[in-house]
């Protein structure tokens, strides 16, 4: 799905990585670049040539956090939020492709699993 979504993507110049980077921007507010590592779970070696790539295109823009000056924060320009709504589209139509199998229920009843695996459980 993956390989699939950097096809569609790149229609509009963006990798999934980038693209989840916007996308995490956007629903949960500007980021340090480490908090974005984490939510990625990648490390932070491999997300920041992507935000350079972002920032380069006008997409996000960086800034010192001014609490700590060690910490660079990370927000997502207009043109970012209109790229990300771009790929929202494409996304869209990477699912509707990978899940043809799928009926209109089964399609909820994963997505269904899907949040219920992602959302924290209490200790058994």
């Amino acid at each position: 799905m993956t390989e699939l979504a950097d096809e569609y993507l790149a229609e509009i110049n963006l990798t999934g990585r980038q693209y989840a980077i916007l996308s995490i921007l956007v629903n949960d507010g500007p980021g340090s670049q480490l908090e974005l590592a984490r939510m990625l779970g990648r490390a932070p070696a491999l997300v920041v040539p992507s935000i350079d790539q972002l920032e380069h295109a006008g997409l996000v823009e960086r800034t010192r956090d001014p609490t700590d000056r060690r910490r660079t924060r990370v927000r997502v320009t207009r043109q970012g939020s209109n790229a990300l709504a771009r790929g929202d589209v494409i996304a869209e139509r990477v699912v509707a492709h990978t899940l043809q199998g799928l009926d209109n229920y089964e399609r909820a009843e994963l997505a269904r699993l899907l949040q219920k695996g992602v959302r924290p459980q209490p200790p058994t």
